[in-house]
Order: structure tokens, then C-alpha cells, then sequence
């Protein structure tokens, strides 16, 4: 026996060298083919076998293989999976070539662990970070403008501190709030939270459109959803370290509304033809003031900086991973008294304890100031400043800057940007945490909480220096406090039975409660500047405080099937509660049902090689509103109190007449389209909507003699209905070489109807805002509908509206009065309010490392009351101010065709010349990049990537909008502090 187990140890012995005679060692790097940089943690198999390894830190491995396997297949997340043949050399080196459609894969819908884009039966669209990131701006969703269709973003000022407004597929409400809800990382939070992150921080940002992605969201969800994912570290890769610092310029992004303004000689000569002065005092005016002054320089100033810096480090090792931020902004905004500056800190880590358990906490803060310019509107201060006459000057013989302008006898704007600070302090909190577990296979319990926390500062000040008022200084000081919480748990099961049927039930619960707090103090009489405090204020003492809360609890469940990944059904259904509304009606349901074809799965399309994807897709269903618009929202459905005083005591008096039955409005959103791809380069998504808002939220007017004016009521009906189109094709790619031309376009159209008012009116007039609500038309402007000017006697001339229905049109050539009265000649215009189109296009383009990206923004139809018209086209009620040198051309004799009256006669009154066509274009990013090729870097060791890049927003305009800025989103402007333009340069590196 002893001797049989020893030739059998002798046999294996010898045996052994020859069984590792059979495999071969074979060796290699992977990189990135978009930057050269090595990969660490991608899988290398020997193909057909289960030997296999991982890249090391440099991308580099090592494995021995059999003899008989003649390829490898390199994985990675976010690559494409290759398999390479080995060659005799037994090196192999592979460039693992980005991914796109799986970095996409899955998707945020709501709850749950997501679902993969390709299969979501809603509609939502996602913006990845490379469109989001490293943009000369604060404000995250300007630099969306364009790029989504059916998402309409305008920014209504210049201000650096400006949020843009956001709409989806129309306006949703008449008089109720039309923004979206906004949710990060699962927590719903205020827009202006979002102001005081860092966009870089931001993975993606998903646009839920239609009911069966928003109605899960049930009460909030009327308008949308913007759903913001932030970055998380990757555990399959080592700790990676990105620095990116930017510098520019800020302009005026359009000088044509300044250049339309009278110079000195022409101002002069009109005043003189007028009789408004005589050439004597023209004469004396021309030597006292021998200027041509362009007023726009002096109250707005140019090449204002604008810096950021953003710090990162990522990555993660084992189960956990981890992304750390840091930033900082600072913008000086054009106009006096106007800057922006933030900084923040991000730090999310997530972790897999084992195989049920797993967490993550994200933690963010914020700090930033704000200051805004204070002079809009009608003041002489910047919005009506250009009416000085352009022969004064703002500066002496020597160049010195006035504080006080001889002749304009206006402070200097920078004086009074320094006298007068105004301080917006501001930190935000906003962390989420979530535990998750898996007991058994296919459920997934999660709770998460979070915070949408603010704390504000405002400091408005007058200091006792200032000669306006001097040694009288005066001080206001407000504190908000804002903390909404929110817990939210649910469960999740998924399973398959039988063959190919898969089933996802999703069932949950959330509670969101908000508790804001303000205090206030002011006083005045300070006289150092030094000691400008609340105490050292003798007169004006004041104090006050406020409180309100509100309540959300909620209920909600959601069903997804699908067959052979073929058929998709998905049926969603929640309950809200909500403290805003009467005790009668405080719950509410709502619901959605949808459903997507996937039709090239079908065998009679699987084998048509040039169609890449087509897929219908339907849904309908139901979301409400929860938002009035206004700042005394939490309690309009209460009968409330409020206090007096009265004869040195404390008394008492109903303030509002509240209504239990008010409840939410309601929206009843069907959508259908398809998506479509083919040749593997051309991409197609088109959807048409219809929306129905019912039982809105309106302040419905009463007669006075019931005690209260208005009361709030569910009321009316309107409807939004219009196409969401969006195209980009591949002109040319060649991975390779690196080389791609994608170009894009999209467009959104919206019609809007007044379906249903109160009270059987058949229209309502919004008093002083110029607009109308007309049943079976848009909202629409309502103004007297100007003629034009007799050319026979030089006066002006409107249309006589008819009485019997104001809410038509009416434009009779045989009934027309030159007696100007707003009351008696107001009628609907026919203008719409909102505009018919809005969209994108632009390019992706690059070569070699070289990248250019092109992004177009644009609004059709887009209707806009030119206030400003008012002040600077009537030269006989603002006499000695200037104006537009349009008023030249005013009528002087008869047979004259002119566009102003004869002078003596009001030139402008408010009636449809001034509602102008606001279309516009703009280029609103274009940006050159370069990324320098990693085997000039390589020396360096330490430097992973290195990125050039050159930005320009808001480039150049096209508009025939004759005012400040056409991008405004109101039915009026006045004084508009105009957008920017910036001009930077980047530096991004990776270590």
C-alpha cells in the first residue's frame, strides 16, 4: 500500500509542471478611450471559462489562461462590454469605450429603486451633469433653457441671485402656483434651496411630464416634477480628485434698448421744434452742458467678474463609497447694489453592510449673500434712469464721479449703492438618510428622512452719512427661519411567475411637515456709521413676528407589470392629507393608469437591422395643486383673527372669511407618443398632452356689503393641451478618432384655454394687470386696441369695444373715438398672454480631445405689455426727460403717416401699442473644451486628466422686443434690470 501512494505522489509530482505547461500568462492595460485614463476594477475573464481578475489601480493585470481560450472579456460599469482576441504576444492593452445608453439605464419615477430608461412607461426626461456642470452661473436651471422639450425656462432678470421661472407643458393653473415640485435625492425642497447648492454636484436632473410619472407624487405634482440626483462615489475605483476653477466676464447681454435713446443734438433739436425750449435756452443749455452722455454706462457697469471653484474627491473602497465637495461662487452683478457669493460643502456616502442591509446619508450646506438692486420699477434710481437728458454728466471736468449729477439732480447709483447696503444672508441645510434592507429576495424595505432647512438674514440699512438724510441713518433687521421634514418608508416587491411575467408592487407612507418662523426689528435716528444698530435708533421703533406650519400625510401604492420586456403596464394611486384645507375636504385621491409598447421586440421587427427602437407609450391620470401662489397660503381655508390696537389695549377682528369645503385643484393629465431610433444614429421622441385643471384655487370676488371682497373658492376649469418634439442625430462619430457632430432640436407648443369661470361670467378682467380670463379662449390681453393716428387732423385714435360683450373682439374702421378712456375702450386684444412655442436646438461636437458645444434657446409667440414705452415715448407728459428717438417721428401736417399724434397730444397711452412681440433667440451656452492626451500627463504621475475649456452664455439675442430684456416671464416690464452675458475661462483637473 505504501508503495502504491508513493508512485501516485511521484506520478503528481511530475505531473504538475506539465498541467501548468497548458495555461499561458498573458498581461495588458485597460484605459478609457474618451480620456486615456487607466481603469482600475474591470473584470478580465477568460472567455467561456471562470478564471478571471481585476485591473489594479493603474489599469494594469495579470492572468494565466488555458491554451485552447483565445479571447477575454473586459467589463466595466458604464463601458462596453468587449471581447478581445489574444494574440501571440500575449499583451493585450483595450480601450474600453463609454457607454452612454447604460450610464443611463436607470432611472428616478417616483419611489423604489428605479426602473431602466428604456422601459419607463411615463415620460421623463433626463439632463446628465456634462450639461449642468461648470456654467457661469449660479442659477442651476438657466443653463437648462432649451435643452428639454416641453420644460420652458425663463430668467426674468439680470440679477446674479435671480431664479429662473419654470414651467412644464403649460401654465396649469389661472391664479394658482404653475412651478413644479422640486425633489432631491428623494426630499422635496424650495427652488430657492436649490440656489444654494452647487450645480456640479448634480448627477442629473429628470423631467417628469406626464401623470403616470408624477401622479405617485399626488397633491404637489400638478405642475411636474423636477427630480435632482446628486453624485455618488464609485466602490470599484480608488479615490479620485477633481479641480475645476473658472474666471469671466459679465456684459449686457443686449445693448439695443439703449442705443434707441435720443442723443444730445437730437434731443435738443426736439425740444426746440416743440417749443419746449428756445434757442436761447438751447443755446445756454449747450454751453452749461456740452456733454452726449450714454446714460446705460454710468448705472450699469461692465466686465463684472465672475469666479468659481469647485473640489472633489470620489471613489470608494469595498462596499462603501463616497463623493466630498466643496465650492465657491461669486458674481458682481451689472448694476449697483447687486452681487451673489456661496459657498458650499457636500458629502454623501453610501454603504453596503452585506448582503440585506445597506445605507447612505447625503449632507449638504450652504452659505451665501445676496444683494439685489434695489431702484426697479418706475425709479429714477436705474429702471427709468435712461430718462436723463444725455447733455448732463455724471462726472467733472477732472472725471471725478458727482454724488450729487448737476442738472439731473440725481445721487450718483454708486453713491447710493454704498449709503444705502441691503444684505441677504443666507445658510441652507439640506441633509437625507436612508436605511434600506432586503430580508427576503426581491423586497426591499427602505425608510429615508430628510431636511429642507433655511435660515435668513436680511439687514436694510440707510447710513447717517448719506446726504439725502443726513445724520437720520435707519436699520431693519429680519430673521426667517423655514424647516420642512420629511420620513418616508416603503416596500417594494419584485417577482416574475410562469414565463417572462414580471411584477413590481411598490406601497408607502409619507409625512412632510413645515414650521416657518420669522422676527423683525427696525428703527431710526442713527448718526455714526460705526454704530449703526437697532438700539442706537431713537424714532421709528417697530417689532414683529410670525409663525406659520403646514401638513402633508400621505398614502400611496403603485402596480408595474411587464411581459417578455415587450408589454409595460403601470397603475399608481395616492392619498394626501393636507392641514391647507377645510375640515371637509382635506383628503383627496389621485391616480394614473399607463401603459408602453415596445414594439421592435415584435419578431416581424426584430430582424429589420435599420430600426433600432420604436415604442408607443400612453397614460392618464390625475395630480393635484396644493399651491395658492400667495404668502398667506396655510390658512386661507380658516376663518381667522387677527389683533388692533385700540385705546391702549389689545382688540380683536376677523380678518378672513375662510371656506371649509376649499380642497385641492385637480389636473387630469392623458398624454400619449412614441420614441423612435434608427440607423443607429437618428433619435426621435414625440408626445402630445392635454391638461384639464379643474376646481381651481381662486380669490372669487363678492360684494363688499358680505364683509370681505373676495373669498378663496374651488372654481373654473382651463386646459392646456400642445406636442413635445425632440430629435439629435449622429452626422458623424468615429470612435476611434474620438470624433462625433450630434446636432439637436426640440420644440413645445401649448395651447391654453379658458374652459369654465364663476359665478356665470363668461370672462373676467384681472384688474391692473392688463390680462383676461375669456371662456373658450387663452388667457389673452385686455387693452383699448389702438387705430392709429388720423392723417388728416393728427390724433390718435383707438376702437370702440362692443358693450354687449366686452370679453370680444372688435375692430369696426366705422366706429372709432379719439377720446382716450382706459374703462370705456378696454377689450379683449386677441393677444395671447402665454407664448405658442418654446424650444432648443444646438450641436455636440468633438475630435481628439477637442469638444464644442452650441446651445440654442428660443420663444415664438411670446407677448409682453413694454411699460417702459409709457416714460419714453411721451415727451409731452415727461417733459425735459429723454426718450426714444422713435418720437421723432410725430405728425406735423396734414397727409402725414406717422406712428406718434401731433405733439400737444398725449403720445402713448396704456393700450396695444405697447403689447410687443417678446420672441427672442438666444445662444445661450457655447463652450470649446480640450482635454490634454494622458501619455502627456503620464510623467507627471500624479495628474490623471487635464481640461481647457471656454464659455460663453447668453452670447447674442435676436428679438424685435423694443425693451430691456424680451425674456422676462410676466404680463408686464418695467425697469427691468436686463440679463447678462459672461465670457470665462476653465481649468478642470483630475488627480
Amino acid at each position: 500500500m505504501k508503495q502504491k501512494l508513493l508512485i501516485f505522489f511521484l506520478f503528481g509530482l511530475f505531473a504538475l509542471p506539465s498541467a501548468f505547461a497548458q495555461n499561458r500568462k498573458i498581461t495588458g492595460k485597460v484605459t478609457g478611450s474618451d480620456d486615456g485614463q487607466p481603469l482600475p476594477g474591470v473584470s478580465v475573464q477568460a472567455t467561456g471559462t471562470t478564471t478571471g481578475t481585476i485591473t489594479s489601480i493603474d489599469g494594469t493585470f495579470s492572468i494565466n489562461i488555458p491554451l485552447n481560450v483565445k479571447t477575454l472579456t473586459f467589463t466595466f460599469i458604464g463601458f462596453i462590454t468587449q471581447n478581445i482576441n489574444v494574440p501571440a504576444s500575449g499583451i493585450v492593452n483595450v480601450k474600453l469605450v463609454v457607454d452612454n445608453r447604460q450610464l443611463n439605464e436607470v432611472v428616478v419615477v417616483g419611489y423604489g429603486t428605479g426602473t431602466r430608461a428604456s422601459n419607463v412607461v411615463g415620460q421623463v426626461a433626463t439632463i446628465t451633469s456634462r450639461d449642468i456642470e461648470n456654467k457661469p452661473i449660479a442659477n442651476t436651471f438657466d443653463a437648462l433653457q432649451g435643452k428639454v422639450a416641453g420644460l420652458q425656462i425663463f430668467t426674468s432678470s439680470g440679477e446674479p441671485s435671480a431664479v429662473s421661472s419654470v414651467r412644464i407643458n403649460g401654465t396649469g393653473s389661472l391664479s394658482a402656483s404653475s412651478a413644479p415640485l422640486y425633489v432631491l435625492d428623494g426630499i422635496p425642497v424650495d427652488q430657492n434651496s436649490i440656489l444654494s447648492l452647487n450645480p456640479n454636484d448634480f448627477e442629473n436632473i429628470s423631467v417628469l411630464k406626464d401623470a403616470s410619472a408624477t401622479s405617485i407624487y399626488g397633491a404637489r405634482a400638478a405642475n411636474g416634477v423636477i427630480y435632482i440626483t446628486t453624485k455618488k462615489g464609485d466602490a470599484n475605483r480608488p479615490a479620485q480628485v477633481d479641480i475645476t476653477t473658472q474666471y469671466g466676464k459679465s456684459k449686457l447681454a443686449n445693448i439695443d434698448f439703449f442705443n434707441r435713446f435720443m442723443n444730445s443734438q437730437q434731443f435738443l433739436g426736439f425740444r426746440l421744434a416743440t417749443g419746449q425750449l428756445t434757442q436761447t435756452q438751447v443755446n445756454t443749455i449747450k454751453t452749461t452742458y456740452p456733454f452726449d452722455t450714454q446714460w446705460y454706462k454710468t448705472y450699469y457697469r461692465d466686465n463684472q467678474p465672475t469666479f468659481q471653484s469647485t473640489a472633489t474627491v470620489s471613489g470608494g473602497s469595498g462596499k462603501t463609497n463616497y463623493y466630498v465637495s466643496t465650492g465657491y461662487f461669486n458674481q458682481q452683478g451689472l448694476a449697483y447694489r447687486s452681487k451673489y457669493e456661496r459657498y458650499t460643502l457636500r458629502s454623501n456616502v453610501n454603504s453596503v453592510v452585506n448582503n440585506w442591509l445597506q445605507f447612505g446619508l447625503n449632507m449638504a450646506i450652504g452659505t451665501d449673500q445676496r444683494q439685489t438692486n434695489p431702484y426697479t420699477s418706475n425709479s429714477l434710481g436705474r429702471g427709468l434712469a435712461l430718462l436723463a437728458a444725455p447733455y448732463y454728466s455724471p462726472v467733472d471736468a477732472n472725471g471725478n464721479k458727482y454724488t450729487y449729477i448737476p442738472g439731473w439732480n440725481q445721487y450718483n447709483p454708486e453713491y447710493l449703492a454704498n449709503e444705502t447696503p441691503s444684505p441677504t444672508n443666507q445658510i441652507t441645510f439640506d441633509p437625507t438618510g436612508y436605511i434600506q434592507i432586503t430580508p427576503i429576495k426581491g423586497l426591499t424595505i427602505r425608510s429615508q428622512g430628510g431636511l429642507d432647512a433655511y435660515d435668513q438674514r436680511v439687514t436694510a440699512s440707510r447710513l447717517p452719512s448719506y446726504l439725502g438724510s443726513l445724520n437720520n441713518g435707519s436699520l431693519s433687521e429680519s430673521f426667517i427661519r423655514s424647516i420642512t421634514k420629511t420620513v418616508t418608508n416603503t416596500a417594494e416587491y419584485k417577482f416574475n411567475f410562469i414565463k417572462s411575467n414580471n411584477v413590481t408592487f411598490l406601497a408607502g407612507q409619507e409625512s412632510i411637515d413645515n414650521t416657518y418662523t420669522s422676527f423683525a426689528g427696525s428703527s431710526t435716528g442713527q448718526t455714526d456709521d460705526r454704530l449703526l444698530l437697532l438700539g442706537n435708533g431713537p424714532t421709528s421703533i417697530a417689532v414683529g413676528s410670525s409663525k406659520t406650519e403646514y401638513a402633508f400625510h400621505s398614502l400611496f401604492g403603485r402596480l408595474g407589470y411587464d411581459f417578455a420586456s415587450k408589454y409595460f403596464v403601470n397603475a399608481s394611486i395616492r392619498q394626501d392629507k393636507s392641514s391647507r384645507f377645510g375640515v371637509n375636504n382635506r383628503s383627496a385621491i389621485f391616480w394614473s393608469v399607463g401603459g408602453l409598447y415596445k414594439i421592435k421586440e415584435e419578431n416581424f421587427l426584430k430582424d429589420v437591422n435599420w430600426l433600432d427602437d420604436l415604442s408607443l407609450r400612453a397614460s392618464t391620470g390625475s395630480t393635484g395643486n396644493s399651491e395658492f401662489g400667495v404668502t398667506n397660503q396655510n390658512y386661507l381655508s380658516y376663518q381667522t383673527a387677527g389683533t388692533n390696537t385700540y385705546n391702549g389695549s389689545t382688540g380683536f377682528g376677523i380678518n378672513a372669511a375662510g371656506n371649509p369645503d376649499l380642497t385641492w385643484e385637480k389636473q387630469q393629465n392623458t398624454t400619449f407618443g412614441f420614441t423612435t431610433s434608427f440607423f443607429d444614429r437618428i433619435r426621435l421622441d414625440v408626445s402630445h398632452y392635454n391638461r384639464v385643471t379643474t376646481n381651481m384655487l381662486v380669490s372669487v370676488p363678492y360684494q363688499y356689503v358680505v364683509g370681505f371682497s373676495s373669498v378663496y373658492n374651488n372654481v373654473g376649469k382651463y386646459q392646456n393641451r400642445g406636442w413635445d418634439v425632440s430629435v439629435d442625430f449622429d452626422v458623424y462619430k468615429n470612435r476611434s478618432k474620438r470624433a462625433y457632430i450630434t446636432p439637436y432640436f426640440n420644440f413645445f407648443t401649448n395651447h391654453d384655454k379658458v374652459l369654465e369661470l364663476f359665478q356665470g361670467k363668461n370672462y373676467w378682467v384681472q384688474s391692473g394687470t392688463g390680462v383676461a380670463w375669456v371662456i373658450g379662449q387663452p388667457v389673452s390681453f385686455v387693452y383699448p386696441i389702438f387705430k392709429g393716428v388720423n392723417t388728416q387732423t393728427g390724433l390718435p385714435e383707438w376702437y370702440v369695444p362692443d358693450a354687449s360683450n366686452p370679453g370680444a373682439t372688435r375692430q369696426d374702421a366705422s366706429s372709432v373715438t379719439s377720446t382716450f378712456s382706459t374703462a370705456a375702450l378696454q377689450q379683449n386684444t386677441g393677444i395671447r398672454r402665454f407664448a405658442k412655442m418654446t424650444g432648443g436646438f444646438g450641436l455636440n461636437a468633438g475630435y481628439q480631445g477637442f469638444s464644442l458645444v452650441a446651445q440654442f434657446s428660443y420663444a415664438l409667440g411670446k407677448n409682453l405689455i413694454n411699460n417702459d414705452r409709457y416714460f419714453y415715448e411721451n415727451p409731452n407728459q415727461f417733459v425735459g426727460y429723454n426718450q426714444y428717438n422713435t418720437v421723432l417721428n410725430y405728425w406735423k401736417n396734414p397727409g402725414d403717416i406717422t406712428t406718434f399724434p401731433k405733439y400737444g397730444v398725449q403720445f402713448t397711452q396704456f393700450d396695444t401699442r405697447l403689447i410687443e412681440d417678446a420672441s427672442f433667440m438666444r445662444l445661450k451656452v457655447l463652450t470649446l473644451g480640450y482635454n490634454i492626451p494622458a501619455s502627456v500627463l503620464k510623467p507627471t504621475k500624479a495628474i490623471k486628466g487635464v481640461n481647457i475649456f471656454l464659455t460663453g452664455r447668453n452670447v447674442f439675442t435676436f428679438t424685435k422686443y423694443t425693451g430691456p430684456d424680451p425674456e422676462v416671464d410676466s404680463n408686464l416690464a418695467l425697469g427691468t434690470n436686463p440679463n447678462t452675458k459672461q465670457y470665462t475661462v476653465g481649468l478642470g483637473i483630475k488627480f
